[in-house]
């Protein structure tokens, strides 16, 4: 015959038995979630079919935002935010805008893609419509460039080309993946370049499999 501290054990146990069930059930329940809403990695350069698909059914151009304060690019469809992705800037950054060669800054302000290519050094390589007008008569102001440069600028963003990369307001600016030799330079907000937009080089194979020649650009502070 059980006594009642017997059939209080009895009841404890089976409460430490219930709990434990329900614990356990809650966390399959977490990891099932998990897996569920976990993206699956795409091969490199693809993107995602689903995240494809949901472009196709948005209205506007594509185009990215460079928020420098915040460490992040921002792809946006129209003027709907898409998807964003950890950068690091130039090491002459927060000093500010980009005024020359050498300052190893990160420009700031209105730009286009005006160039894509593989990178031996840099993985892959989106060049940015750097300088602008606005850099370029700065530049002409404070006798940085010529005007015969700075005409020569002017022309080239009217035609939605490459400007010239050859005066001393420094060029070759854009976005792209690590240094290939050295993986580990990507650490979180450690700027390292000396004036581009590093992303790593899964983030850089899905922009890049997305961009365009033309696609606006914007960098802000």
């Amino acid at each position: 015959m059980r006594t009642k501290r017997g059939i209080g054990r009895e009841r404890e146990d089976m409460e430490r038995i219930g709990r434990s069930i329900i614990i356990t059930v809650r966390f399959v329940a977490a990891m099932l979630l998990v897996a569920v809403l976990s993206p699956v990695r795409d091969a490199p350069g693809t993107t995602n079919s689903a995240f494809l698909t949901m472009l196709s059914a948005l209205d506007g151009e594509l185009s990215l935002v460079i928020w420098k304060s915040r460490y992040m690019v921002t792809l946006y469809k129209g003027q709907t935010p898409l998807k964003t992705y950890r950068a690091v800037f130039g090491r002459g950054y927060p000093e500010g805008d980009k005024e020359r060669t050498g300052d190893r800054r990160t420009p700031e302000g209105e730009f286009y893609i005006c160039s894509m290519n593989h990178s031996t050094r840099f993985y892959k390589f989106l060049g940015l419509s750097y300088p602008s007008l606005r850099h370029a008569g700065q530049g002409l102001r404070r006798g940085i460039i010529t005007a015969g440069e700075f005409a020569a600028i002017a022309q080239a963003l009217q035609e939605r080309r490459q400007p010239s990369w050859e005066t001393r307001l420094g060029g070759a600016v854009g976005i792209h993946g690590r240094m290939i030799e050295d993986p580990a330079a990507h650490a979180a907000r450690q700027n390292w370049t000396d004036g581009c937009i590093a992303l790593a080089n899964a983030d850089m194979d899905e922009l890049f499999s997305l961009a365009s020649i033309g696609m606006p650009v914007s960098i802000v502070p």
